[in-house]
C-alpha cells in the first residue's frame, strides 16, 4: 500500500476529529459571546452543517482506504465498525436530527413562542442531537488510535 495514502488518511482523520473538538469549544463561545441566541444558534448549525459534510467525506476515503489496504479482513478491524458507528451518527444528525431542529425554528416567530410552546420538545431533539455529537468526539479519539 502506498505509504503516502496511508499518511493522507492520518491527516483527513486528524482535520475531522479535531474540527468536531473544536466545534465544542467554539459553539461554547459563540453562545457566550453573541447576544442572540437565535443567531449563534444560526451560525453554529451552518458550522456543523460543515463539519458533517466533511465528516462523510472523511469517512467514504477512510472507508475506502480500509478496504484497498486490507481487503476483506477490513470486515473483522475495529476501524471499520468506528468508521461506520461514526457515519451512522453523521447521517442521523445530518438527515434527521437537524431537519427536526430546523422545523421548530421555522415555525417560531419569537423566542417566546420557542420558549412556551416547544420548549420541551425543542429540548429534547437538541439533547439527543448533543449525546450524538458527543459519542461521535469520543469515537474520533479511537479512530485516531486505531488508524495510525
Amino acid at each position: 500500500m502506498n505509504p503516502y495514502l496511508h499518511k493522507l488518511a492520518i491527516i483527513i482523520t486528524s482535520l475531522w476529529v479535531g474540527g468536531l473538538w473544536s466545534m465544542l469549544m467554539v459553539t461554547t463561545i459563540l453562545f457566550n459571546k453573541v447576544p442572540s441566541s437565535y443567531i449563534a444558534g444560526a451560525i453554529a448549525n451552518d458550522m456543523f452543517a460543515a463539519v458533517n459534510l466533511f465528516g462523510m467525506f472523511s469517512s467514504a476515503f477512510l472507508l475506502i482506504y480500509g478496504f484497498r489496504k486490507e481487503n476483506l479482513s477490513f470486515i473483522r478491524s475495529i476501524t471499520l465498525w468506528i468508521l461506520i458507528l461514526m457515519l451512522s451518527l453523521i447521517l442521523i444528525s445530518y438527515f434527521g436530527i437537524n431537519p427536526i431542529l430546523e422545523n421548530f425554528r421555522d415555525n417560531s416567530v419569537s423566542k417566546e413562542i420557542i420558549e412556551s410552546v416547544f420548549v420541551s420538545r425543542y429540548s429534547t431533539w437538541h439533547g439527543i442531537a448533543n449525546t450524538a455529537f458527543l459519542i461521535e468526539c469520543f469515537l474520533g479519539i479511537f479512530l485516531i488510535l486505531k488508524i495510525r
